[in-house]
């Protein structure tokens, strides 16, 4: 008897209802393997490659090019072994069925990974987002420039096991603006805050870039707050920063400028939408926010170089390092002379949690 396996629509972002299939890399017919990168798709936020999620025959292809359909619906399906039409007519109809009946369900709750809540720290409003069940707390910080939503590819597949929270810094995403309080280290006393808080003890911390520096400052400052590290391209490790892009994208201020600096944080720079730059152009033109990250950027280099290098903190804490081998901002060599501490470094740019995202998250739910 052989064996069906569907392809579908996935979720890429945590107020994702629908995706476009761009376009069929492989045909009807190609035999496939798992991993593969068959399907492109397109969100509001983010175009990517979807992979075959087992190994076969792709059978059939139910969603042409140009269809929009909601997360989970069928887009294809595999069969291994011998299938007969019926049998793969039947299976399409029953999960048609099934993902529309999912789909109704799911516009009815709820989801807290949608719903941002508001800490009061120093006088500010500091957004977040939180899955509010479950053990093993872990806060994601995200980098220079960026916000809650770019974990949009992990906090989904991390929440079914584990508590997942994700603030924006001061003067980032939907947290008030504040020159005065754009600094790492302003950001680290704001986590620690944010633990006390919500009375949630130790937590792990998965930083991205400059939330990367900020993971081990909290880590060096209040210990005992945190189990764990989980670095991405962390800046505090090393010297060498691509200071010019740290810079530009303090001041820059159109379209064509946000969009020559977007696609340096992508190997693949297909994943830079329109509506990704479109959502930076609106962040930068906000009141304050130019200042605050000029400010913000004098704390992150000076003379070209790293301000900071807490790489001994690294060494004693238990520590994962992911970093891509195509990062144009901050380079993998800068872990070179880094000793003691797990490294892996993976075939992408900048954003490993957003193009290695399945690597990254089996490793958070490990």
């Amino acid at each position: 008897m052989g064996e069906l396996i569907k392809v579908t629509m996935p979720k890429w972002g945590l107020s994702m209802k629908e995706g476009t299939v761009s376009d069929w890399i492989v045909e009807e017919g190609d035999e496939v393997e798992k991993g593969q990168e068959i399907v492109e798709i397109e969100t509001d936020k983010i175009a990517n490659v979807l992979e075959s999620p087992g190994s076969g025959i792709l059978q059939k292809i139910v969603a042409k090019s140009g269809e929009i359909l909601p997360v989970a619906a069928l887009i294809g399906v595999i069969t291994e072994g011998e299938v007969s039409d019926d049998e793969i007519r039947v299976f399409v109809e029953q999960e048609n069925a099934a993902a529309a009946a999912a789909a109704a369900a799911a516009s009815e709750a709820a989801d807290p990974l949608t719903i941002s809540k508001v800490l009061e720290w120093q006088g500010l409003n500091i957004r977040y987002i939180d899955s509010e069940n479950g053990e093993n707390p872990l806060i994601c910080l995200h980098g220079f420039g960026g916000d809650k939503n770019n974990w949009q590819l992990n906090l989904a597949a991390l929440a079914p096991n584990r508590r997942v929270l994700a603030p924006d810094f001061p003067s980032h995403g939907d947290s008030t603006i504040s020159e005065e309080h754009s600094s790492p280290m302003a950001y680290a006393r704001m986590v620690s805050a944010m633990i006390d808080q919500l009375e949630l003890d130790q937590v792990d911390l998965v930083g991205h870039s400059m939330g990367g520096l900020v993971a081990l400052l909290v880590a060096q400052k209040s210990p005992a707050q945190v189990g764990s590290l989980t670095l991405l391209a962390p800046a505090g490790i090393g010297t060498e920063i691509n200071a010019g892009y740290v810079d530009g994208f303090a001041t820059a201020n159109s379209r064509n400028e946000l969009k020559a600096l977007a696609v340096q944080l992508f190997a693949d720079k297909g994943m830079v939408s329109r509506q990704m730059v479109a959502d930076l152009l609106k962040y930068k033109r906000l009141d304050g926010v130019k200042e605050a990250l000029i400010q913000l950027a004098t704390k992150l280099h000076s003379g070209g170089k790293q301000s900071e290098n807490l790489s001994c903190v690294a060494q004693n804490v238990p520590t994962k390092i992911f970093w891509g081998k195509a990062d144009e901002i901050l380079p993998v060599s800068n872990c070179a002379q880094l000793s003691g501490v797990d490294i892996e470094q993976l075939e992408c740019g900048h954003m490993a949690h957003m193009e290695a995202a399945d690597i990254v998250n089996k490793y958070l739910n490990s």
